[in-house]
């Protein structure tokens, strides 16, 4: 644990490169010098024209990241169809997300097909999984950009700019950790602990850190204009309380070690460090390593006291507990779609009509186009499909006020949050769409589909079962009905009664999914099926190479 990775983790992570010691870095920092993200960057050099193929195979086969079966031609082959832009595409199938997956597929790389020991292929899809992650913090931004300068422009990106941008970040995302040796900055240990802690570099005027001279927020805005903008400037109060985090994040073990650094201002060593030595509780004794000490055997630390999960997360756990593993263990993003933003801009729609219902303030239908206009948001559509979408709300909102407008003034609840504990250190949150009271006086509890892409049935069920588990534990009454309501033209629309029987199964199910989590048990289904076909990491699955 550092109090800069950036500036001070390097002769520890080149020491662990060289004894082959398995290690991670949290959040993005450091990511651009694993051999593994310099082929990866390298793929995008290629598309830019400032890299050719021999240079492009030689940093992979350097990188050991091509599998045994891996066609590698094809993958080429596949880059260079990708780089050919007078194809009449819209530019919007120049996804660079999309490119980093197929030729990911295109290589066979897989968890296992990676080169090497199984526990070095966790590693490699947790280094490959963060860069999803830039791919989509660039990628936002550039979406509609000419293909030829996004790739330019990206590939010059990640070569000048990104790795300084990315210098201790919190960028990481996942329940879990591989089973590695964890370098990270003290604020990014904020809520975790380790049987063992490592507390390295303590030098003065780096921890506490000294105040930076120069030019800084307040030359630009006064001081006076901010409240206690003293906290803002970093004080030692604040260093000590981070100090605090940093040792109380070890459960057994805490070492704290000083390292003199050859610039004169961080030579000597830090007050905090000082501080430790005089305690009567810490050993100063240097144990030392027996020089021909044996390395243990890899034991992961499987132990998750708590695990909280959101509705839309278990709703990828029941679809696939593999694509669940590759989105939130391993941290990779979906290709952005034109469409995206429409599901959530029409939900803003009927929460704001719900709500100003509780207000008994009805929405007529003459505000259907107000209302769309001020919700629908779809930054990544052309101008067409943009209009098509905003024609689509509309008539849905239209559809909705038809069909149910007389039912507004029974909502009880709209867009409302609930927390459901389950026991064994398993909770669930999130939002229920709504719930209302029917003319039979029956609550119901409704989730509103508004995309193309529809769930597998059961999942659903699943999932509308969990919100009536969560009302109960909201309100103390049982929900009568769940009901999924569909807001598109063709769209199915179901009504069941709660069953009890399956209430249970529910919270077994979920319990089972925190289970899962702990023990990393989270298997690719075992032949092709409907959330396969639809499953954004199908490309990283060895079952697509079942695919019909």
């Amino acid at each position: 644990m550092y109090r800069s990775v950036s500036r001070d983790a390097g002769p520890v992570v080149e020491e662990l490169r060289r004894r082959n010691i398995p290690y991670v870095v949290e959040g993005l920092n450091r990511l651009f010098e694993s051999p593994e993200i310099e082929a990866v960057v390298a793929v995008f050099d290629y598309m830019a024209g400032t890299l050719d193929e021999t240079e492009l195979h030689r940093l992979w086969r350097r990188a050991d990241l091509i599998p045994a079966a891996a066609d590698w031609g094809g993958a080429v082959r596949l880059l260079d169809q990708r780089r050919d832009i007078g194809s009449g595409n819209r530019w919007s199938a120049y996804n660079l997300q999309r490119l980093y997956l197929d030729f990911l597929e295109a290589l066979v790389v897989r968890e296992d097909t990676i080169p090497g020991q199984a526990q070095r292929a966790e590693l490699v899809l947790f280094q490959l999984g963060k860069f999803s992650q830039v791919i989509s913090d660039f990628e936002e931004i550039y979406f509609q950009s000419e293909p030829a300068q996004k790739y330019d422009a990206f590939a010059k990106w990640l070569r000048h700019q990104a790795p300084g941008y990315y210098a201790d970040v919190d960028g990481d995302v996942g329940y879990a950790q591989p089973d590695a040796v964890t370098i990270s900055t003290v604020h990014q240990a904020k809520g975790m602990q380790w049987p063992v802690v490592v507390l390295s570099c303590l030098r003065r005027n780096a921890f506490p850190s000294k105040r930076q001279g120069g030019l800084g927020l307040f030359h630009v805005v006064p001081d006076t204009a901010v409240p206690d903008a003293d906290r803002y400037r970093g004080t030692l109060e604040d260093e000590t309380r981070l100090f605090y985090v940093a040792v109380t994040r070890a459960q057994k073990w805490l070492f704290a070690t000083f390292s003199p650094s050859d610039k004169k201002l961080y030579s000597k060593n830090s007050d905090f460090f000082v501080h430790c030595t005089g305690h009567a509780r810490v050993s100063t004794q240097d144990p030392g390593v027996p020089v021909d000490a044996d390395r243990l055997p890899p034991q992961a630390k499987v132990e998750v006291p708590q695990v909280t999960l959101s509705f839309s997360e278990l709703k990828y756990y029941f679809e696939c507990p593999y694509a669940f593993k590759m989105r939130f263990l391993y941290g990779f993003n979906a290709p952005l779609h034109e469409a995206l933003g429409y599901g959530k801009g029409l939900h803003d729609v009927l929460a704001e009509m719900h709500k100003r219902a509780l207000r008994d303030d009805m929405v007529h239908a003459e505000e259907a186009e107000t209302l769309v206009d001020r919700h629908l948001h779809t930054p990544y559509a052309y101008p067409e499909l943009r209009a098509q979408l905003r024609r689509a709300a509309v008539d849905a909102v239209h559809r909705y006020l038809r069909d149910h407008g007389a039912e507004l003034p029974m909502t009880l609840h709209s867009e409302k949050p609930i927390q459901v504990h389950l026991g064994e250190g398993i909770t669930v949150e999130g939002r229920i769409d709504l719930i209302r009271r029917l003319d039979t006086d029956e609550v119901s509890v409704v989730d509103f589909k508004s995309t193309g892409r529809a769930q597998v049935e059961d999942v659903t069920r699943d999932q509308l079962h969990i919100y009536a588990v969560g009302y109960e534990e909201l309100s103390g009454e049982n929900a009568d009905l769940i009901e999924v309501l569909n807001l598109d033209e063709e769209g199915k629309t179901t009504r069941e009664t709660v069953d009890a029987e399956l209430l249970a199964a529910t919270r077994k199910s979920v319990l089972a999914a925190g289970d899962a989590l702990r023990t990393n048990h989270l298997p690719r289904h075992k032949s092709w099926c409907d959330a396969c076909a639809s499953c954004d990491f199908v490309a990283l699955c060895a079952t697509a190479d079942t695919r019909p």
